[in-house]
């Protein structure tokens, strides 16, 4: 990059799975040290880890190095990732920087969000000479004096060879990610907020859209790419609770097993809060697209009792009853999808329903299509809640309801599956006596 002086601080070495949580780690902790805000320390370990997890998976190796830059008097984070790997051509990294490129792999396509989340960036890559992609987060002027002064203190820290600890990402991984959906929930207040004020006049209207659709942007691609870079401390994890489990470790102590099962819950929580952030990062896109085929509902429904509803069902009593017709015909629906829809349907029954209910799927033929309705004996939804009960991060606020816990994103993904098959769902309830929610599938033709 032109005109800058860079002080060389350290490198890491990037050749398992494994160093990519290091090198986030490394960063995190450089930025912290340097005095960067915690939402910019943020930024700037997800633009990092996108370009460590790259030479991961499309080089095999490479190495990370990180400097300080000076250019005039600014001064701030300079980060080099190279490698050796595949490179890139001219036309696709073109596509890749503009945000068209289509990749069935993904190769490179977090390259253009992570020059957003940086003030400079710059690649320098050719089909079979590798890639070299450079990255500056600049600080505020009127911190700079004190960083210069401790370059070889920062150098040092860097140095010390700090024991990786998983559990320790994951609790700085849960900070993060408490931190950023509180930002958002505050942004959302806000846009509420602004709302009100722009019906005062058309030109205060139109003035305030282009912001909104400017946050939403940004909004959905920093989350995006963050949700993205949680998966691989999660799976790192997930492996590493699985290894315990086995008792290839040996026998665990009652309280090691409680801390282990502890663990493995946060972490399988935390692992559909990321697929369902991005499953809605994907519908809201457009970028989420239908694998069609025929296939049997009623094969689908014995998978998901025998898999995941009956011991939900057991615990609470609760009779789990299907009712379908003898010649239910084949369906032409995207099965994973349609697994999505129907499992978020009957946990939701099974949660909102009491001790000794009952909790019914039914599908019945109309015309050239399947009607699907999964119905309950539960609390129930008020009317208005019903209205919002498909939006999203909303949950139902009825008393009998309070105490459940998620995301509230499960019927807003659900909505938007059902509707990319063609279908609404629709809502039938009353308070106190259960709820009935129902759509449609095609029959194969």
């Amino acid at each position: 990059m032109k005109d800058i002086v860079s002080i060389r601080l350290g490198d890491v070495y990037v050749r398992r799975e494994g160093d990519i949580v290091k090198v986030r780690e490394r960063v995190r902790r450089l930025a912290r040290e340097m005095g960067f805000d915690s939402t910019t320390q943020i930024k700037v370990t997800t633009a990092v880890s996108e370009v460590t997890r790259n030479i991961y998976e499309y080089a095999k190796s490479g190495a990370i190095s990180l400097s300080l830059a000076e250019r005039g008097p600014d001064f701030g984070l300079q980060v080099t990732a190279r490698d050796d790997g595949p490179g890139i051509d001219e036309a696709t990294l073109r596509s890749i920087m503009r945000g068209q490129y289509q990749s069935s792999s993904g190769l490179g396509v977090g390259l253009s969000g992570t020059r957003k989340l940086m003030d400079e960036f710059d690649i320098q890559t050719k089909p079979n000479e590798g890639t070299r992609v450079t990255l500056v987060k600049w600080m505020p002027r009127d911190v700079v004096s004190d960083v210069k002064n401790r370059i070889e203190e920062l150098r040092a820290h860097l140095g010390e060879d700090v024991e990786d600890s998983v559990v320790e990402e994951l609790q700085q991984q849960n900070r993060d990610f408490v931190k950023i959906l509180s930002d958002l929930e505050d942004k959302r207040t806000q846009l509420e907020e602004l709302n009100g004020q722009l019906n005062q006049s058309n030109r205060e209207l139109n003035e305030a859209n282009a912001k909104l659709r400017e946050l939403a942007e940004m909004k959905e691609e920093f989350l995006a790419l963050t949700t993205h870079d949680l998966r691989s401390p999660l799976t790192v994890i997930s492996g590493v609770i699985s290894f315990f489990t086995s008792g290839r470790l040996g026998e665990l102590s009652p309280e090691q097993k409680n801390m282990v099962t502890m663990m493995e819950r946060n972490t399988q929580s935390l692992i559909e809060l990321v697929n369902d952030l991005l499953d809605a990062s994907k519908l809201e896109s457009g970028t989420m697209r239908l694998d069609l085929a025929s296939f049997d509902l009623r094969n689908v429904i014995k998978e998901l009792r025998e898999t995941m509803l009956l011991p939900l069902a057991k615990e609470k009593d609760i009779q789990l009853v299907e009712t379908f017709p003898e010649d239910l015909p084949l369906i032409e629906a995207d099965r994973a999808k349609l697994r999505r829809i129907l499992l978020n349907l009957l946990s939701n029954a099974l949660k909102f329903t009491g001790k000794g209910g009952r909790v019914e799927i039914i599908a019945e033929r109309q015309d050239e299509r399947i009607r699907v309705s999964v119905s309950d004996t539960g609390v129930g939804i008020a009317p208005e809640d019903v209205e919002r009960l498909f939006d999203k991060y909303e949950q139902t606020r009825s008393r009998a309801t309070r105490g459940e816990k998620g995301t509230g994103l499960g019927l807003y993904i659900t909505k938007q599956l059902v509707e990319l098959h063609g279908s609404e769902i629709t809502v039938k309830s009353e308070v106190g006596k259960g709820s009935t929610l129902s759509f449609t599938l095609p029959i194969k033709q």
